[in-house]
């Protein structure tokens, strides 16, 4: 179902999966990507995988009590949380999915080292890779994630191939029918950052700044909500400086849409979490 949801014009969520294996990345990815969130005061959340805090614990100390910023998690290693068959031009690709077993452990691991490391108490999960309908389909699965904690969700990011784009149509709702009326699920509309650019090709900037721009001018002149999944190895590719970044935070201030991490439109819609 969908949300109600508050009067405040087109809500913008940008959340970045920040995931890579090596620290020089994450690093600088962290030190830029901060720097112009708290230049054009522009808020986000980081959905951070529990191997990558592990490497980058005092970066990501720095941030955390920063009201700008939310922490939230995208699993200890990204493994999927069901299994995908992903259809593009490409072929046929099957990705399996984990055990409820391997589900629990991955994302019990991740909250309690969110918690013993940045004290942050964790509410939110990106599932990797995103799926089609989300975990609509996998009450047994939803079941693990509300006994974890996990009150919002990023998993419904792919259209009926298991790719994307995905529609705008599709909006934040709450697993109610499954029997979990608080918990949210944001997806992502569109494009992924990675994908997408690797659709037009990476050093295609203007073909990439102009899909996005076409996509703020949809959601604001139709009053829609915006889920935006960036990642911070995609982020820096072709763009060290992040200058990609910086235009959409410009753009999207200009035109109108309203920036806020995850965990404030949840408080906002659903409640306390």
């Amino acid at each position: 179902m969908q949300t109600r949801k508050e009067p405040l014009s087109s809500a913008f969520l940008l959340g970045y999966d920040v995931e890579h294996q090596d620290p020089a990345i994450t690093r600088a990815f962290l030190s830029r990507a901060v720097q112009l969130h708290r230049e054009f005061d522009f808020p986000a959340t980081f959905f951070v995988l529990g191997e990558t805090l592990e490497r980058n614990i005092e970066q990501f100390r720095q941030i955390v009590g920063d009201p700008l910023f939310d922490v939230q998690q995208h699993t200890y290693t990204h493994k999927p949380l069901k299994t995908l068959v992903q259809r593009n031009s490409s072929g046929v690709t099957l990705i399996q999915g984990g055990s409820l077993e391997r589900i629990r452990d991955e994302v019990t691991r991740t909250s309690e080292l969110l918690a013993s490391s940045l004290g942050v108490r964790c509410t939110g999960l990106t599932g990797p890779y995103t799926y089609y309908r989300g975990l609509s389909d996998r009450p047994d699965i939803l079941e693990i994630l509300w006994d974890c904690g996990i009150r919002f969700l990023r998993t419904d990011g792919r259209n009926h191939d298991d790719w994307q784009p995905v529609s705008f149509d599709v909006q934040p709702y709450t697993y109610e029918l499954q029997g979990f009326p608080q918990l949210l699920e944001f997806g992502i509309q569109g494009w992924a950052d990675c994908l997408l650019r690797e659709e037009i090709g990476w050093d295609n900037h203007e073909g990439y700044l102009a899909e996005l721009r076409s996509n703020l001018e949809l959601v604001v002149s139709r009053d829609l909500d915006w889920s935006y999944l960036q990642h911070d190895w995609s982020s820096l590719r072709a763009d060290p400086e992040l200058r990609l970044t910086e235009a959409l935070l410009r753009m999207t201030r200009e035109a109108g849409a309203i920036p806020e991490t995850y965990a404030a439109y949840y408080q906002r819609v659903v409640g306390n979490a």
